[in-house]
């Protein structure tokens, strides 16, 4: 069995955010650490990465800036390395590109291409007593490519999983012909939009609008069809003060509220963050549609408050089966050729992983204390005779956290902080000095895929 001291879960920007910290202050824990990477590349959504796509986020809220503005592994850093500071400067935009951005984190990623191993997936998590009494971690792993298993021995394990594309089980009939928006791109270029092609999206956030714009500007396509179960489409909220929610200094304020207070505030901003589309996106489609309509047609076919209620395959295409909802009790019947889910993601990969370690659950949430440390209730009462093990978590904590959570904004902050832990060491604590249940009213810390 291998062994690490440190193993971290994913190659992500959080995970990444992590290894720049721990590079600039010189620690030790970079030592002897792993990252564990089930794609091949650090690529950052490649399938929606769309030439006009831009980020929510300010270019400040990079991996490393909040935190040490004189990092090597800033957003700028990376632009004088590639020599476009200047005619970055000269575009007078603080959001870059998507792809950019994605550029930009696989940059950061080679300086560390001797600690990520790609292609290898974190599949669970485990306690194990070694013969002197103590225990360790061990994760399971499994080679994307072989399919071979193994295990790694850790004391630390920092998980930042990313979220998984979530398609409704009844519209997964043709893998073919039903494709989530993270992949939108790579199917695009498989032949299928094409002079005739009808083309359904299903969501109302900004990935759904973004498909549609780009959609809009291919001529060829026939038809471009959304359906929504709300009003569509809806504006982001993305003023001054809102944006102030998706900082590190909000999330500890957050963290103070109670419970329902929490729930409450979550619920009053979704506005912000959960199917909306910036107002450039909108535009853009208001205008593509107005093109459309002065040149004598109209290929946007909205269907607000509206459910697909069926998917059938068939011989050349798909047939959905649309039913209003509330108000609108009409139902139809539509014959496409391709189907596009911006349903979402599903937030559930760093439960399976912890699922024998047993973490404790508030409202839904793994429950992790200041550093980010996760409560675990099983933990083996011997681990107390010496170090103990310990797991973090990030960008899993949306319920504890807020809005930030999910999203970029932070990142840099919240790498300081497990950095610290990390490089502290274990803190031996004796079996009955521990809390029933870890503070989860002061932690220091993303649902869709976008980013404040």
């Amino acid at each position: 069995m291998q062994r690490r001291k440190t193993l971290l879960v994913g190659s992500g920007p959080a995970n990444l955010a992590l290894l720049t910290c721990l590079k600039e202050r010189g620690s030790s824990v970079l030592d002897s650490l792993e990252v564990l990477e089930r794609r091949d590349s650090a690529e950052w959504h490649p399938g929606i990465a769309f030439e006009d796509s831009m980020l929510q986020v300010s270019l400040f809220k990079d991996l490393a800036f909040l935190r040490n503005p004189a990092s090597p592994f800033t957003f700028f850093s990376f632009l004088r390395d590639k020599e476009l500071l200047y005619h970055f400067i000269h575009t007078n935009n603080l959001y870059p590109s998507r792809k950019l951005f994605s550029d930009y984190l696989v940059w950061v990623s080679r300086f560390f291409a001797n600690k990520i191993s790609f292609g290898k997936e974190a599949v669970a998590a485990r306690f194990h007593e070694k013969p002197s009494g103590t225990q360790t971690l061990v994760v399971t792993t499994r080679d994307v490519s072989s399919g071979d298993v193994s295990e790694i021995e850790a004391d630390d394990v920092v998980v930042s999983l990313g979220h998984e594309p979530y398609i409704p089980e009844e519209l997964a009939v043709d893998s073919g012909r039903v494709v989530h928006s993270n992949f939108f791109l790579s199917h695009a270029n498989e032949g299928i939009i094409n002079a005739n092609a009808r083309v359904a999206v299903v969501g109302s956030g900004q990935s759904a609008g973004e498909i549609v714009r780009f959609l809009l500007q291919h001529r060829e396509v026939s038809e471009v069809i959304v359906v929504g179960r709300r009003h569509l489409f809806e504006q982001t909220d993305d003023n001054p003060f809102v944006n102030d929610f998706y900082t590190y200094p909000h999330s500890l304020k957050f963290a103070e509220l109670p419970l329902e207070d929490r729930k409450s505030f979550l619920s009053d901003t979704r506005n912000t963050n959960f199917s909306t589309v910036t107002k450039d996106v909108l535009k853009s489609i208001y205008d593509l549609r107005f093109e459309d309509q002065a040149c004598g047609r109209d290929r946007l076919r909205l269907f607000p408050y509206t459910e697909i209620t069926a998917a059938k395959r068939l011989e050349n295409g798909l047939r959905l089966d649309l039913r209003g909802i509330g108000g609108k009790p009409d139902s139809t019947t539509l014959e496409i050729d391709l189907l596009v889910c911006a349903t979402g993601f599903s937030n559930r990969r760093h439960l399976s992983f912890f699922q024998l370690l047993q973490p404790r659950m508030e409202d839904g949430d793994v429950v992790v204390d200041e550093s980010f440390e996760v409560g675990l209730d099983q933990m083996p009462e011997s681990c107390f005779t010496g170090p103990r093990p310990r797991v973090f978590l990030l960008n899993h904590s949306f319920g504890l956290r807020g809005p930030t959570e999910h999203t970029l904004g932070g990142l840099a902050e919240r790498a300081a902080v497990v950095a610290k832990a990390l490089q502290d060491g274990h803190v031996l604590q004796p079996a009955q000095g521990r809390p029933e249940t870890l503070p989860a009213a002061r932690p220091t810390g993303n649902s869709r895929l976008e980013t404040k």
